[in-house]
């Protein structure tokens, strides 16, 4: 399954902003019981702090996951989604029993949430704000002290059949109004009621408690806790300055002097340590700050800035800032310049990276020479084996080369490894439709929707593999299973709908 094309993406997007908003603003004013004084919330394990179990709160965030990841705005970004997995498994080393799941949203604005089960979304405006590691870092403490701390279960406490129907109206109902993203605040709006008030004293607790939890996680991963700090403090100069327009963080995740002027005196108490920022925050953030608008004049703007600091020599870091340029030079398919700036990007790594390398050998396999592009890729994989989007490259290479067997034994490898990849899928069925193996084809792609949980089309290419035959009685068998599996999944789904909104 494809994403959509600009300007298809474009339209759905405003659509996901209003849904990532609504989710937010939902999970904010759901109604909640009698509420303890600040400081004295319940924690983890305690008796009676939750009626949803963990287990029932994943299953609802897989539930809001399933809907989200079909919509373009959420990005399929390899690259970019390891990296930031990397960085919340480097926070949450000491969350035992708690499993996260970050992912990227294409958004130019300040934001990032939390979803029930540990999913957090993080919008590519953060990133590219982010003046240092520390504070991107800072943020997400912040959502895995929300998650850790199962606030979301907590306001369902004490309410549980109640409130998860008023999250599922408001996830369900966000859904339907995306041809209409404006109908997503109303229904937010309707949402609040006579405890609003209730709800937000609630908020402040939980705000806080998330920003004394993030700050601890902070330190313990070795990050410098004052990213937390100037992070926030900037947010809310950027809040009193344009009030009418605060970034979307701020209006989400409300900020007080108070809790700023806490979070410095929790720094004061700990040893100051300096944390570097990492290659690959660096590349990240270059590349998201060469190509976050893919507009003609954004990209050329973009590029000009990178040379304009590498020429006067007002960057402190040339890497980044040539890895920016040959980000912005391959989106404007100039391929002579990214391969150039590529080559001065790697002068200044030594050791290599599979960012870089990945560019290199895409902006190989765009000019046209798939051959040197795989050769690349290869190269790369062998040195950098973890790295997903070099996995991808490569079988794209090789679909571009017509190398539909090759292509297909390649992935059937790599599937074994990852069956979770939707990718990986999604390149299978290319491959296997040049081998003309239609049956495959339709079963590969069905993995590949119900990876997204849209079970109903996942089921209807297998139904088409099942009618496309030739396929042997063990692979038929596993079909018949699959398919009854997968309607075991869809008949489940409706169930939950309608036991939610009862």
């Amino acid at each position: 399954m494809m994403k959509p094309s600009f300007p298809a993406a474009r339209l759905r997007g405003r659509a996901s902003r209003a849904l990532c908003a609504a989710l937010a603003a939902a999970l904010m004013l759901i109604p909640s019981p009698a509420l303890p004084q600040a400081g004295t919330l319940p924690r983890l394990g305690d008796a009676g702090a939750e009626d949803l179990s963990p287990a029932a709160e994943r299953r609802l965030g897989e539930r809001i996951m399933r809907d989200l990841r079909r919509d373009a705005s959420v990005s399929d970004d390899a690259e970019l989604a390891d990296y930031l997995n990397r960085l919340a498994a480097t926070l949450a080393a000491g969350a035992q029993g708690q499993s996260f799941e970050l992912f990227l949203v294409i958004d130019p604005t300040l934001n990032a949430f939390a979803l029930p089960g540990g999913f957090i979304g993080v919008h590519t405006g953060l990133i590219v704000a982010a003046e240092t590691e520390s504070e991107l870092a800072s943020v997400l403490a912040h959502e895995i002290g929300h998650v850790t701390q199962r606030h979301i279960a907590r306001m369902l406490s004490g309410q549980r059949q109640t409130t998860l129907g008023t999250l599922a109206a408001v996830v369900l109902a966000a859904l339907a109004a995306r041809s209409n993203p404006q109908a997503a605040a109303g229904i937010v709006t309707m949402a609040a009621g006579a405890q609003q008030q209730q709800m937000l004293a609630f908020s402040r607790d939980a705000e806080r408690e998330a920003d004394r939890i993030g700050m601890d996680t902070l330190r313990a991963a070795g990050f410098d806790p004052n990213g937390m700090v100037s992070f926030f403090g900037r947010l809310q100069q950027a809040t009193r300055t344009y009030e009418s327009a605060a970034p979307a963080y701020m209006r989400s995740h409300p900020m007080t002097v108070e809790r700023i002027a806490d979070m410095q005196a929790r720094v004061l108490e700990g040893r100051y340590r300096q944390h570097p920022d990492s290659i690959e925050f660096r590349l990240a953030r270059a590349r998201l700050r060469a190509t976050a608008d893919p507009g003609v004049d954004a990209l050329r703007l973009a590029r000009q800035r990178f040379e304009r600091q590498l020429r006067e020599h007002t960057t402190n870091d040339e890497t980044a800032a040539w890895f920016g340029v040959a980000s912005a030079a391959l989106a404007q398919r100039d391929f002579v310049g990214a391969q150039r700036a590529v080559a001065e990007t790697r002068r200044r790594l030594p050791d290599g990276h599979p960012f870089v390398e990945r560019l290199a050998a895409q902006a190989r396999l765009e000019s046209g020479d798939a051959r040197g592009a795989l050769a690349l890729a290869r190269e790369a994989a062998q040195r950098f084996p973890t790295a997903r989007a070099l996995v991808h490259l490569q079988a794209e290479a090789m679909l571009a080369q017509r190398d539909h067997a090759g292509a297909a034994r390649f992935l059937d490898e790599q599937l074994a490894l990852q069956r979770s990849d939707g990718a990986l899928w999604r390149l299978m069925a290319r491959a296997r439709a040049g081998l003309g193996q239609q049956a495959l084809a339709h079963r590969a792609s069905a993995e590949a929707y119900a990876l997204d949980g849209a079970w109903l089309a996942s089921l209807e290419q297998l139904e088409l593999a099942r009618k496309a035959g030739g396929l042997d009685f063990y692979a038929a068998s596993q079909l018949d299973a699959r398919i009854k599996e997968l309607r075991a999944y869809y008949t489940r789904d409706k169930e939950d709908e309608k036991a939610m909104t009862r």
